[in-house]
């Protein structure tokens, strides 16, 4: 069972709204048949009794257990079973891509990476936010880039690169965060050198590490595929897919894409997509 909460700027933010009746007058009746019609944007269903529900606490502790840190260090197992898992998806990737990249035309053959619980496990931040995200306190993680590699995905992404794949990242993390994150995956002294190779810059000069630029800033593509979205604001499906096409309208053929969230992964522009565990947040 998944536990899900709040996310901010980190990615793209996931809003519940509650739908309540305030009696008013007339200013509050109108509220609430303005909002009669909202619904989560986490669709589930609805227990019929607490015994449908693991208990948040128990969860929590169950979480705990998943990553190899049942005291709530900070710091996941090597051997813990989210190591296990999440190694096995890089390992399936890198095998993958050792054994693709000749099957492909003449494009230019390319991966393309999410980077929070993707390519850096944030789970020191879910443990010290007790699972509810705080912009400040996230910051301060990712701009102090405290954040540690994936398992298993350093060496995948290294031997992709080795095998002459361009590397792509591509993150909602916002533009103001882009040195940060660059540091964190790279190398430049600061905090946690995680040890990715450094994006590809694209054929057009583009860095090949794509944060999400506030909706004022959207390069033309962004604009075109988000017009109906609400405010002109791109979904987390419509941003990263729309980069994604992006990507390859440079005369790219993105061969694999990794993602933690369904959402990383949905929209196409990709021959093939490896989702990495994530049971602490859903993001659609």
């Amino acid at each position: 069972m998944n536990i899900s909460f709040l996310r901010g700027s980190r990615r793209m933010a996931v809003t519940l709204t509650a739908v309540a009746t305030v009696g008013l007058g007339g200013a509050g009746i109108g509220w609430a048949a303005a909002t009669a019609t909202a619904e989560p944007a986490i669709k589930t269903s609805t227990p019929r009794s607490e015994k449908d529900v693991t208990n948040i606490d128990v969860l929590r502790q169950q979480l705990r257990n998943y990553y190899g840190d049942p005291l709530g260090t900070g710091t996941f197992a090597a051997d813990g079973n989210y190591a296990k898992e999440a190694s096995r998806v890089a390992a399936s990737g890198s095998h993958y891509l050792a054994s693709s990249y000749k099957k492909h035309g003449h494009a230019t053959k390319a991966i393309i990476l999410d980077v929070d619980d993707t390519t850096l496990a944030t789970w020191n931040y879910e443990l010290v936010s007790n699972w509810a995200y705080n912009a400040t306190a996230n910051a301060d993680y990712v701009l102090g880039q405290k954040f540690p590699a994936v398992p298993g995905m350093v060496a995948t992404v290294t031997a992709a690169e080795r095998e002459g794949y361009a590397i792509f990242y591509l993150t909602g993390r916002g533009s103001a965060q882009e040195e940060a994150t660059l540091g964190n995956l790279t190398a430049d002294g600061i905090g946690i050198d995680a040890g990715y190779p450094k994006p590809t810059t694209l054929s057009n000069g583009e860095d090949g590490l794509f944060t999400k630029p506030d909706v004022t800033a959207y390069p033309d593509y962004l604009k075109t595929a988000c017009a109906a979205d609400t405010g002109g604001k791109c979904t987390t499906i419509h941003y990263k897919s729309a980069t994604r096409a992006h990507i390859e309208s440079l005369g790219y053929d993105i061969v694999a894409n990794f993602g933690d969230q369904y959402s990383d992964l949905k929209g196409g522009y990709a021959d093939k997509t490896f989702k990495l565990p994530n049971p602490n947040y859903y993001l659609p």
